[in-house]
């Protein structure tokens, strides 16, 4: 028979509550986020298109997907700091072509969905054209198609790398 006593309800007590303190500290250190995996990188028009440039560039050279504009082109801390980093930290390339040998950029493609006729795309890649061509990086837009002409998708890589 469990003896109540003033003193083991005492130290029931103080069990109880280091247990909860515990629980609690255990609940705090394991951090909820609110993430939750895209399963793709790519969408499906991106895929699609993927393929085909991979077909048209022949491994000539190595694709990168979805590389922020801050690695692909830089700018010196005075003018970091005047806002004109964090721009180009905050913007994605589609398609990055580059050296497969020494990583030298290439040619940044972006694919254009019907997202890129609203005023804020139309905005967002006049700066990123322009940051771009003030660093003699080439781009080369590319309207989403259900299909790719391939020799026309070489020859505008062509052109572009001109």
């Amino acid at each position: 028979m469990l003896n109540l006593s003033p003193e083991n309800i005492a130290y029931i007590f103080i069990g109880l509550i280091i247990s909860i303190m515990l629980m609690m500290i255990l609940l705090k250190s394991k951090k909820s986020y609110p993430y939750f995996a895209r399963g793709t990188l790519l969408t499906k028009a991106e895929l699609k298109f993927y393929h085909v440039l991979k077909t048209v560039t022949s491994n000539r050279y190595d694709i990168s997907c979805k590389v922020r504009l801050g690695d692909i082109i830089n700018c010196t801390d005075y003018y970091w700091c005047k806002g004109y980093g964090p721009k180009i930290s905050s913007k994605h390339i589609d398609f990055v072509l580059h050296n497969p040998e020494t990583s030298e950029i290439i040619l940044c493609i972006e694919l254009d969905d019907k997202s890129h006729n609203r005023p804020d795309r139309i905005k967002r890649d006049k700066f990123v054209n322009g940051a771009l061509d003030a660093a003699n990086v080439p781009i080369l837009h590319v309207p989403v198609t259900r299909g790719y002409d391939m020799a026309k998708l070489q020859k505008d890589i062509v052109i572009a790398l001109q």
